[in-house]
């Protein structure tokens, strides 16, 4: 299960890099639409890097995440028909906090819990 979990991981960071980084032929619209697309992806982003990269604590899974959407902007800044766009960051940055979020609640706090190992204080 876990090579599984690793094989759509790296497929999970190739498909968004290479929708991040391929030449477009049309200028994208700034929608509503296309902020939720930069959030959601990284909202599931960060909980793949969490679940693959266990010995990291979550503000390490947060920083990698938000350092590869820099980078990520960076580069679209050398693209044609691409650009730098800080609202895109914010949408990746935010998406990336609530998914480390969802992941300590449910997987760690809740799933834990169900399955009585619990973490004592």
């Amino acid at each position: 299960m876990r090579k599984l979990i690793i094989w759509f991981y790296v497929l999970y960071v190739l498909i968004i890099t290479y929708f991040s980084l391929t030449p477009i032929e049309h200028k994208i619209t700034e929608s509503i639409w296309d902020k939720a697309a930069h959030f959601n992806a990284y909202l599931f982003l960060v909980m793949f890097v969490r679940k693959v990269h266990k010995r990291f604590n979550y503000l390490t899974c947060v920083v990698i995440c938000c350092g590869y959407s820099f980078v990520i902007e960076c580069i679209q800044y050398f693209m044609p028909d691409r650009m730098f766009d800080l609202l895109d960051m914010l949408a990746n940055i935010l998406g990336t906090l609530l998914g480390m979020v969802l992941y300590y609640l449910i997987i760690d706090k809740w799933l834990s819990s169900r399955n009585g190992v619990a973490k004592r204080h």
